[in-house]
């Protein structure tokens, strides 16, 4: 398969990792620094093939995509095949908070200062992204030291309501995206995200700017089942292809 892992990992479904510069990747995961090249260097170990849905027929699921209509073959065939990370519950909705009104760089830049603020060192600057736990006594002034502006309050209300993560997991997905909605600061988008990317929930298809633009010019008339039962990973695909045309 034609993988594109800087797409993935780099593309916005999570705010982990960084380009070392030769080709290859790193994240601290897992208490940990996972550093990788390609899909191989994780087929060995375990937690990283769960975290990069080894076992997934993504062959599969990218030529039924494709076959679908002529747009989904575009964008299918000019990015590559795309994998749906499956993330940390915590890691992944404190991140999808940040990314509220903000771009990857300036999300990466928020995750990698709460890193250093309240995770754990484990390399020479390399920083755990910390547990609720670890920000257990975090106030609103400290975030916003950090840069985290109206979204402080959020983050706080998600350290209070941290149990609710562990709830979404036997939920079905309509009574899972509810149930996130508790959480200050989460509304529909966001918690589509945190249900594909860390739940693994492939029936989500969050709409920001750029898949209502995708969906408004063409898929008129059309919502999501559209997409099914690919809508997650259909969606991954329109909004790496329509960011490249700009």
């Amino acid at each position: 398969m034609d993988e594109n892992l800087r797409e993935t990992l780099l593309g916005g479904q999570t705010f982990s990792w960084r380009d070392d510069g030769d080709g290859s990747f790193s994240a601290v995961l897992d208490g940990r620094v996972c550093r990788i090249g390609s899909l191989a260097d994780a087929a060995s170990d375990p937690f990283l093939s769960d975290y990069f849905d080894l076992s997934y027929d993504y062959e599969k699921a990218r030529e039924e995509i494709a076959a679908k209509d002529p747009v989904l073959r575009e964008a299918v065939e000019s990015t590559g095949t795309i994998r749906l990370l499956k993330q940390d519950h915590w890691t992944a909705t404190i991140s999808f908070i940040l990314s509220q009104n903000n771009n990857i760089k300036r999300i990466t830049g928020l995750y990698d200062r709460l890193s250093r603020r309240y995770g754990h060192e484990v390399e020479p600057g390399r920083y755990t992204f910390p547990t609720s736990f670890d920000m257990a006594q975090a106030t609103e002034e400290e975030l916003r030291a950090l840069g985290t502006g109206f979204r402080a309050p959020f983050i706080l209300d998600a350290i209070s309501k941290a149990d609710i993560l562990d709830e979404v997991e036997a939920l079905a997905f309509d009574e899972a995206m509810e149930r996130l909605q508790a959480i200050k600061g989460i509304g529909p988008k966001v918690a589509s995200c945190i249900l594909i990317f860390s739940y693994q929930r492939r029936e989500g298809f969050p709409l920001d700017v750029w898949m209502k633009r995708v969906m408004r010019e063409f898929y008129p008339g059309k919502d999501p089942s559209y997409f099914h039962p690919y809508e997650a990973l259909s969606q991954q695909y329109l909004f790496s292809w329509i960011r490249s045309r700009g």
